[in-house]
């Protein structure tokens, strides 16, 4: 696990692995998204996407290794995000 520093306090997380591949993101409201991984872990993801996310939507995405996964938009920065993997 690596840590990171929030807020004054030290906040385990899972290593990520860099990598650049190119992912389809379905969206809740049934569109096919171009997007681009940017890193994965084993609860998560950050990738950029054609089109903006709004925190709190659920997305399907074919990751590498993994296959198709649900996971739930954390933050959003323009048109790059994080999300958690769900189940």
């Amino acid at each position: 696990m690596d840590t990171i520093a929030a807020c004054g306090t030290q906040v385990a997380r899972a290593p990520r692995w860099e990598c650049a591949a190119d992912i389809v993101v379905a969206d809740d409201c049934g569109r096919e998204l171009i997007g681009r991984l940017a890193n994965i872990s084993d609860t998560g993801f950050m990738a950029e996407c054609e089109e903006k996310l709004r925190i709190g939507s659920l997305v399907e995405v074919d990751l590498p290794l993994k296959g198709r996964v649900l996971a739930e938009v954390r933050w959003a920065v323009g048109w790059r995000f994080g999300a958690m993997i769900l189940g």
